[in-house]
């Protein structure tokens, strides 16, 4: 028999490990993603490693795709992260990233983690062997 404590306590940490993997994963990504992009720059061009308005925004996509179903509400809300992260994309720095940022967020917040790790070293290795105009 479990005691009323034991309960409350499954209850409160119910899902909390799940979206701190999710995070943490994100986490990684974006250092990854930020670590190419910036390896093309001087050093007093380089931004940070981690762009914390990219983090909020592709966290809180990654937190309302977890919430609903897989379905016809899933499609809009990524559509409608895509049209936000478009117009975003000139006041976040890096600028050429929250469109693939948005859309690995997008895939991990549906559970296909496997497909976004692939997009994820797809991005890293086009950044890697890509040349910075700047």
């Amino acid at each position: 028999m479990r005691t009323e404590a034991d309960r409350w306590v499954g209850a409160l940490l119910h899902g909390w490990v799940e979206v701190l993997t999710l995070f943490l994963l994100l986490v990684v990504v974006l250092a990854l993603v930020g670590w190419a992009w910036n390896r093309g720059f001087r050093p007093a061009d380089r931004g940070p490693l981690v762009s914390w308005s990219l983090l909020v925004s592709s966290f809180g996509l990654v937190l309302l795709l977890r919430h609903f179903d897989q379905g016809l509400a899933a499609s809009f809300i990524i559509s409608g992260g895509l049209v936000i992260g478009g117009l975003l994309g000139r006041a976040i720095e890096p600028r050429g990233l929250i469109i693939p940022v948005l859309l690995i967020a997008a895939l991990l917040g549906l559970g296909l983690v496997m497909s976004a790790l692939v997009l994820s070293a797809i991005l890293v290795l086009v950044l890697l062997f890509s040349t910075r105009s700047r």
